[in-house]
């Protein structure tokens, strides 16, 4: 399995941070699946994307395209439709759908809080299981980063 998120958060890196050998390679294949976890978690929980993809988005019942990802790469807009800024989304009115690439090109793009609670996750995830009990879920200073960082909230 290919880390997708290399880009954001390399295995040398998760290594590092959880003091492993570099030449340990018996448990790349799950720390592989751990990051791509985490930032899975952390996309959902957030709407911050760490991996740059192509999205097609379409109106909702609202009859506009509110797009909540973040962030947006594409600059130009078909049809010269211009996006509305709204705070946690972008809002396009005049068009059924639209093709927008969204997330973070680089490490240096992207929130490192964020970043550090893919690994403060992963941590957790690694050393947790080992044990017959967990206790300790997700740490609570991770979920304090992912509430603050949440793009948009349902009432």
């Amino acid at each position: 399995m290919a880390n997708s998120y290399d880009h954001i958060l390399s295995i040398e890196d998760v290594k590092r941070y959880l003091r492993l050998e570099p030449e340990f390679t018996d448990d790349d294949q799950d720390l592989e699946r751990m990051i791509a976890s985490a930032f899975g978690y952390i996309e959902k929980q957030t709407q911050h994307i760490f991996k740059p993809q192509d999205k097609i988005y379409r109106k909702d019942y609202s009859n506009y395209i509110n797009i909540y990802d973040h962030p947006i790469n594409t600059t130009a807009f078909p049809d010269n439709e211009v996006p509305l800024y709204y705070p946690g989304f972008v809002r396009f009115c005049g068009i059924d759908s639209i093709t927008v690439n969204v997330g973070y090109a680089s490490k240096e793009d992207a929130s490192s809080e964020l970043i550090d609670c893919a690994l403060q996750m992963i941590k957790v995830w690694y050393y947790e299981a080992e044990k017959n009990v967990n206790t300790t879920l997700l740490p609570e200073n991770v979920k304090q980063i992912i509430d603050t960082n949440r793009r948009f909230i349902a009432c």
